[in-house]
């Protein structure tokens, strides 16, 4: 492995994690998993766009030094929030329900 390419040697050193290390990412995937849920798929797909360059521009500190292993990772993270986001709008729309009911 050359330098370049080498991955940090603890990357959870000091319990940081990936969005730790860069700035806004966890913003960014709740936007994006919001987006995946109310199927603006351009808009989750250009800020998944920018999230990947962020995390490769912090690749000294994330390990992730190419675009496609980091649009994998985005998407990994946002498709986790868009099912976040659709099991909170079902707890929501469950106690709302039950409320009508008593």
């Amino acid at each position: 492995m050359t330098e370049e390419t080498s991955a940090p040697a603890d990357p959870w050193a000091g319990g940081k994690t990936l969005y730790d290390l860069v700035y806004m990412l966890e913003h960014m995937i709740d936007l994006i998993g919001t987006d995946l849920v109310v199927e603006h798929f351009r808009y989750a797909r250009d800020t998944a766009e920018w999230a990947a360059s962020m995390i490769v521009e912090e690749a000294e500190a994330t390990g992730i030094h190419d675009e496609a292993t980091a649009l994998l990772v985005v998407r990994t993270l946002a498709e986790s929030a868009a099912r976040r986001e659709r099991a909170e709008d079902a707890a929501r729309e469950s106690e709302i329900a039950l409320r009508g009911l008593t």
